[in-house]
């Protein structure tokens, strides 16, 4: 009897391990490459989307942050070092860039949507994008800032005295980079309590007070050249609210100030109303062109030219005033010396020579307090009377822009 050869099952890749060996090892091949090239695009999108050009490829931050950026010491300085956006507000380390990347499509859909598509929306909201920016530096304790500039790495010694006392003091109470130093590459958000302008009547009332002011500040509040009396014209209203204050308090002693300084002679809502008032004073620093033929009126001329405030040049080496304030005054009141709003810092620049000179000398002597911090007057005491003529100098030029 014939025995029937039995068949073999019809050929089955997976019953044979040396082709399920291959078939694995080509699969975890291709998924490799797949990878690689997935990582590789990835990356390469990634720092696409890092650089300068990109975060200024839309008009939004081209015609807002970045013109600000263009006239900040991170855009130009004496080094050559630049830092652009990515090395502000992007980490360095990929799992935190991936993560402020994913973040980053909140803002692609306030693009798409027109959020802030003009200045008057993004001036809106201004201080709500500022806000988020600062607190993600709080809560990382400026890591960004601190890829360049490192507490562990200062020379405190060579540094300007009022950087080495802050920096000094910022690293004894665990202070971080962006508690002091906000409006460093932008401009700071317009303080709340001047967001809404003063009404008609608060205005009227507040230079009904200044008839009383008139007397030493004069009629425009423009100060005396001798400065006996600083102007007060322009300033920022907190800062004078404060100053006043301060006079009410006996917290900043000015005997001349005494008798109209009290609760009765100034209440609140007095202080309030005057300093909305002088804040709203803008004074010229040249006086316009004047009409020609029978368009000339003498009376109005004269009238213009004593709404001028210009600050007479003074002796002394500018280029040298330049260099001390930039090294020691300009990282509080401004690279222009138009001081910080929303800081409560004054300007430098318009204000009287003789003045500032005077205030020097309160500072050194500790009769003012300069920022509230007593220690600062060891600071003005170290200036010679040559480096303060030169700053005196360079500041008397700043109002001419």
């Amino acid at each position: 009897m014939c025995r029937r050869r039995k068949l073999r099952p019809p050929f089955r890749i997976q019953s044979d391990p040396y082709m399920k060996g291959k078939l694995f090892t080509a699969g975890a091949a291709l998924f490799f490459v797949a990878g690689i090239v997935f990582w590789g695009g990835f990356n390469t999108a990634m720092e696409a989307t890092n650089t300068l050009e990109f975060c200024i490829s839309c008009h939004e931050m081209e015609s807002t942050v970045y013109q600000e950026y263009r006239h900040s010491v991170h855009f130009r300085n004496s080094s050559g070092v630049q830092a652009a956006c990515p090395d502000c507000h992007v980490p360095r380390e990929w799992i935190h860039k991936v993560i402020r990347k994913i973040q980053a499509s909140v803002e692609v859909y306030h693009w798409a949507v027109g959020s802030i598509d003009t200045p008057e929306k993004f001036e809106a909201k201004r201080a709500v994008l500022a806000g988020k920016v600062w607190k993600t530096m709080k809560n990382t304790d400026s890591r960004e800032c601190r890829n360049c500039h490192r507490f562990d790495s200062m020379e405190l010694k060579q540094q300007s005295y009022f950087a080495r006392s802050r920096h000094g003091s910022g690293l004894e109470k665990g202070m971080t980079c962006i508690d002091c130093h906000k409006g460093i590459s932008h401009h700071l958000p317009k303080p709340k309590t001047v967001a809404a302008a003063p009404s008609a009547e608060e205005l009227e009332y507040g230079e009904e007070i200044n008839e009383t002011c008139a007397g030493c500040h004069g009629e425009y509040a423009q100060g005396k050249s001798d400065g006996e009396y600083p102007r007060l014209a322009g300033l920022p209203k907190d800062y004078i609210i404060k100053q006043l204050r301060d006079f009410k308090s006996r917290h900043r002693i000015n005997i001349p100030m005494f008798p109209y300084t009290t609760e009765r002679e100034l209440p609140e809502e007095d202080v309030q109303a005057v300093a909305a008032y002088l804040a709203s004073r803008k004074l010229p620093s040249k006086l316009p062109p004047a009409r020609k033929g029978k368009e000339f009126n003498a009376l109005a001329r004269l009238h213009e030219s004593s709404l001028v405030v210009n600050i007479p040049r003074l002796e002394g080496d500018v280029a040298k005033g330049e260099y001390l304030y930039q090294h020691q005054c300009s990282a509080c009141h401004g690279r222009d010396g138009y001081g910080k709003p929303g800081l409560v810092i004054p300007p430098l620049a318009g204000q009287h020579s003789g003045y500032l000179k005077r205030q020097i000398r309160k500072f050194a002597r500790g009769e003012r307090l300069h920022a509230d911090e007593p220690g600062d007057a060891e600071g003005f005491r170290d200036l010679s009377p040559t480096q303060v003529q030169n700053l005196l100098a360079y500041l008397a030029t700043l109002d001419d822009n």
